[in-house]
């Protein structure tokens, strides 16, 4: 780590030791290096979002409250929107979603109380990716090239049980046509016996 620090803002030039004091005893600077990477340089430009309109720099307290929140919501993976299925959410999104409100800043009503805003925009990031997912999957399906899941249950062929001993035993299912097949009744009443009477050896 450096010794000496240099304010963004004003240009004061001091030993790094004075900025983490100034900041809460340190308390902001260890919540700020919790969070992941991609999201720390944008979350310190986002907070300017909350600063008072007078120009005047944010409380230590409501500083050290919002970047403890920031870590809580990158911290678990998903986005929650209330009234919306939650969506799977990496840092990245978050990082995302913090540079576009920072790109529309003057459209903004500022200064932000809260996350909230961030959350709703995060939140479609996540959901259009979601989305993105699952028509990418879907089409490997159709093509072919997605495997089916070795748990997933076997699609019903429609058939009865009948029906598949037939098709077990033949390789081909006779035509269901009387006028066609007459000894359909006949053939199917026999394979009948048959699997009862595999049944009850089974049983024995």
């Amino acid at each position: 780590m450096p010794t000496n620090g240099k304010c963004v803002r004003c240009g004061y030039r001091a030993p790094v030791s004075c900025f983490v004091e100034a900041a809460g005893d340190g308390e902001i600077l260890c919540e700020y290096i919790k969070l992941p990477q991609v999201v720390q340089q944008p979350f310190y430009k986002y907070l300017s979002l909350f600063r008072p309109l007078s120009g005047c720099a944010l409380q230590v307290t409501k500083t050290l409250r919002l970047t403890r929140e920031m870590g809580a919501l990158v911290s678990t993976g998903y986005v929650s929107e209330k009234g919306k299925p939650d969506r799977p959410c990496a840092p990245s999104f978050w990082a995302m979603g913090m540079e576009q409100m920072l790109s529309r800043a003057d459209r903004l009503s500022l200064p932000l109380k809260n996350h909230n805003y961030l959350r709703t925009i995060v939140w479609q990031l996540a959901d259009q990716a979601d989305a993105g997912r699952e028509a990418h999957h879907h089409q490997q399906v159709l093509s072919g090239a997605a495997r089916v899941h070795r748990d997933d249950p076997p699609a019903s062929d429609g058939l009865s049980q009948i029906e598949r001993a037939w098709l077990k035993k033949y390789g081909s299912l006779p035509g269901t046509d009387p006028e066609k097949n007459p000894d359909i009744k006949r053939l199917a009443n026999d394979l009948t016996k048959r699997l009862r009477s595999d049944g009850e050896e089974s049983d024995g």
